[in-house]
C-alpha cells in the first residue's frame, strides 16, 4: 500500500527554508584572548622569552578592553590577567635594571 502524499519528504509542501542563525558580537567568548595572554605570560616566564611576554601583555589588554559588563570579580577577570602579564614583564626586566643601577654586570 502506498503512503499518503503528505508523508513524502520530497513534496513541495514539506520544504522548510533555511534561515541562518543570527550571531551577535556580544555572544562571542572574550576569554580566548585572556587564555592566550596567560599562556604566553607563563611560557615567557619559564623560558625567559620577552617576545612571548609582550604578546601576552597585548592579549591581556585586548581581553580587558573586550570584557563584558557582566564579568565581575578579581580572580579570572581580565584585570588579573593584565596584572599577571605586567608583573611577568617586570620580573623579566628587573635583573637588568638592578644591575644597571648597582654597577654589576650580568
Amino acid at each position: 500500500m502506498a503512503p499518503p502524499p503528505a508523508a513524502d519528504p520530497r513534496s513541495p509542501d514539506s520544504i522548510v527554508e533555511y534561515k541562518p542563525e543570527v550571531k551577535r558580537v556580544e555572544d562571542d567568548d572574550p576569554d580566548v584572548a585572556g587564555f592566550v595572554a596567560l599562556v604566553c605570560s607563563i611560557v615567557g616566564l619559564m623560558i625567559r622569552n620577552r617576545t612571548s611576554l609582550w604578546v601576552g601583555t597585548v592579549f591581556a589588554v585586548e581581553s580587558f578592553l573586550n570584557q563584558r559588563a557582566s564579568d565581575g570579580g578579581l580572580l579570572g577577570s581580565p584585570a588579573a590577567t593584565i596584572l599577571f602579564s605586567t608583573l611577568s614583564l617586570v620580573m623579566n626586566y628587573l635583573p637588568e635594571i638592578v644591575a644597571a643601577y648597582s654597577g654589576v654586570k650580568i
